[in-house]
């Protein structure tokens, strides 16, 4: 009997030294990210499932992805989950494999949800925020000098769509095509800077130009830095909310993303406003229920 109850308690034993604490990876790499050493960062984002590249998703903002269900959920069960990846609402495994993705892959445009990725930097608590906080301020400090300055060639307004697309969860993935050199008639209809929902849906927020701003690159430009600073403010609010150890670095961060935000400049463009019957019949839609856009590709009628 003796020997039994031996041999079972170095089984147990054994089996508890074998086993991981469920939030374990994500608390190793919250605080890898917390002593902004880049060598630790690379470590805790090595090994994790890849996500191959691919011709961009037609999505809304809310719309789910391909990748939600395929290397998405692979790197969420690889940091602990036991359900794949989750992001309505997101919890501790989503936001952390999305904090893999913009620090490994630089794909901010892979991810859709985009409401939900600032909902949790402004209001979300626990490792799992907190290192999606560290990992989008990580990346939009780097960003800052390309984004931050006065952008009026073409060039610049690329280069800073593309700093955009891979910083911040839920770019849209215009920005990544014009910014990665993709020239505008190559670009297919539904993700051009004229017609694609998501640049519309950008410009559309506090501080953008509105959804008729504009046309062609400087048009997608704008939504880009209207995202830009959508989420510098979610970061700032989320400050409240983070671990005591996130918070100095996370505010060191936006010591150099907020200066770079005021400095932003751009060659501003006319609006493509409708007229006034057609914005008539759009608010009537929009209180019925079904609102009415209209892209930058239409124009008003020739008088």
């Amino acid at each position: 009997m003796r020997s039994f109850a031996r041999s079972l308690a170095v089984a147990l034993a054994s089996a508890t030294a074998g086993c991981t604490p469920p939030m374990a990876k994500i608390d190793a790499l919250r605080k890898a990210l917390e002593s902004d050493d880049a060598v630790a960062v690379a470590s805790a984002t090595s090994g994790y499932p890849a996500c191959n590249d691919a011709p961009p998703e037609a999505l809304l903002t809310t719309q789910a992805s391909a990748r939600d269900v395929s290397c998405f959920a692979a790197i969420a069960n690889a940091l602990g989950s036991k359900k794949g990846f989750l992001p309505m609402p997101a919890d501790h495994a989503a936001t952390a494999t999305i904090a893999v993705v913009l620090l490994r892959d630089g794909r901010g445009d892979w991810v859709a949800h985009a409401e939900n990725w600032l909902g949790s930097l402004r209001n979300g608590k626990g490792s799992g925020p907190d290192t999606l906080r560290l990992a989008v301020a990580r990346k939009m400090a780097a960003a800052a000098p390309v984004v931050g300055r006065t952008i009026e060639t073409e060039s610049g307004a690329r280069d800073a769509m593309k700093a955009v697309a891979g910083a911040i969860p839920g770019a849209c993935p215009t920005y990544w095509l014009l910014g990665s050199g993709t020239e505008a008639a190559a670009v297919a209809t539904e993700h051009s800077a004229d017609h694609a929902a998501c640049v519309q849906h950008d410009l559309k927020r506090r501080e953008g130009p509105g959804g008729s701003y504009g046309s062609g690159t400087f048009r997608a430009l704008e939504g880009s830095l209207a995202l830009w600073r959508e989420t510098e403010r979610a970061l700032r609010l989320g400050v409240s909310s983070a671990g005591s150890s996130a918070k100095p670095t996370i505010e060191a961060k936006l010591a150099v993303i907020e200066p770079a935000t005021h400095a932003i400049a751009t060659k501003k463009m006319e609006a493509t406003s409708p007229d006034a019957a057609v914005a008539f019949l759009g608010a009537m839609h929009a209180d019925a229920g079904a609102p009415m856009e209209r892209d930058a590709g239409s124009r008003p009628t020739a008088k």
